[in-house]
């Protein structure tokens, strides 16, 4: 087999660990994977057991193509690979002419097949035995070379980069996202698509029209977060109506209530598109609304599961990751979100009783009907 330095090896690691149901995840990767790489230019994608290798071609732009693939969920680690014959002599010529003079080099052997004369051990002594043919040193501290002899060849990775883990997105079904134009609820969109739910986003606005939040900060906070997932459906619904149905209730109570008409308008939403789960970006008392009695009060009686990613994140965490995903300094521009309703003194323990009661006396049922006409 010749030598080729033109082809990226993927590897997923959880995905490994799935049994029976192992083929199934490893398609909705390759889809995921596909997708991703629609605009790059490559030969093929071949799935080779426990790993797939992306043929490239000529013209193929390779930093482009390892950017695409580190936001690919269900990847372990990816890296530019050397195939090669699985002849000693073969690795060793290969791995000669992948370093410059002088470069300190570590060897780690993994024979895959095991149908062959020699073991990893004896593969490594042969390099040892050989140490003085190389340009490169031999040196246990030095970059790693990775060695995996499989029955058809050997393949050859120094330039290992780390995939996002997690499970392929769409692997574990959709979810509806509430996602405002905070900090929260895009970093809690990104757990939950590591997880493998696939994103529908609904964003509640304080505008007169759908048409002013569409051309607001929420699109450019979507645009970040589809560099994760194959699709973006983002759902857009105003907020006027519940706010002049609850014009006269105490203000301490409106956090709560509103949360309750966010849920119930996310589980219509969740119906039209199938999905079994909804994800908020909530954190357990980081504020008054997301007290164990307020969340309780405004989840009751809605029928998919509520996801919170970050519940037991503090706001640094939080921030920190949000940067990582590049999604914070789009949160923090000036924005009317009426998911942060600022209240002076609100109300920490509300109670189911009282919650239904005002959402009864506001004739919220109606409320939410009138709303739901209004997504787009």
């Amino acid at each position: 087999m010749a030598n080729s330095d033109n082809q990226i090896v993927i590897h997923f690691g959880e995905l490994w660990l799935k049994g029976r149901n192992r083929s199934s995840f490893v398609k909705i990767l390759n889809r995921n994977l596909r997708a991703s790489l629609k605009d790059e230019k490559y030969d093929k994608l071949e799935n080779a057991r426990d790993r797939f290798i992306l043929h490239l071609e000529k013209g193929s732009d390779r930093e482009s193509i390892m950017n695409a693939l580190s936001h690919v969920f269900g990847i372990s680690w990816f890296a530019p690979v050397v195939i090669t014959g699985n002849s000693v002599a073969e690795i060793m010529r290969a791995a000669s002419g992948m370093y410059k003079k002088g470069e300190r080099v570590r060897i780690e052997a993994h024979r895959s097949f095991k149908g062959l004369r020699y073991n990893s051990q004896e593969l490594v002594s042969a390099f040892l035995k050989n140490k003085k043919k190389f340009r490169f040193e031999l040196d246990r501290d030095g970059s790693e070379l990775l060695i995996n002899i499989t029955k058809d060849g050997a393949m050859l990775v120094k330039e290992k980069r780390r995939g996002p883990g997690g499970l392929p997105v769409g692997s574990s079904g959709r979810a509806v996202v509430l996602l405002s134009g905070g900090i929260d609820s895009p970093v809690a969109a990104f757990y939950a698509m590591k997880r493998g739910l696939e994103p529908v986003y609904l964003h509640v606005h304080a505008f007169n029209n759908n048409k002013q939040a569409i051309s607001s900060k929420i699109s450019e906070l979507v645009k970040t977060l589809s560099s994760y997932s194959r699709s973006s459906r983002v759902y857009y619904a105003p907020a006027y109506l519940f706010q002049s149905a609850t014009v006269k209730i105490p203000r301490k109570y409106e956090l709560v209530v509103f949360r309750r008409f966010l849920f119930r308008l996310a589980e219509k939403v969740a119906e039209k598109e199938n999905a079994s789960a909804i994800v908020t970006g909530e954190s357990l008392g980081q504020v008054a609304s997301q007290t164990i009695a307020n969340m309780a009060s405004a989840q009751l009686g809605i029928k998919p599961m509520i996801i919170r990613p970050l519940i037991g994140f503090d706001k640094e965490e939080i921030i920190s990751q949000a940067k990582r995903l590049g999604t914070y300094e789009t949160s923090i521009k000036k924005y009317r979100d009426v998911c942060s309703i600022g209240v002076k003194n609100p109300s920490t323990k509300m109670n189911d009783r009282l919650v239904s009661r005002l959402y009864s006396e506001c004739k919220l049922d109606s409320v939410l009907k009138r709303t739901e006409k209004l997504i787009s």
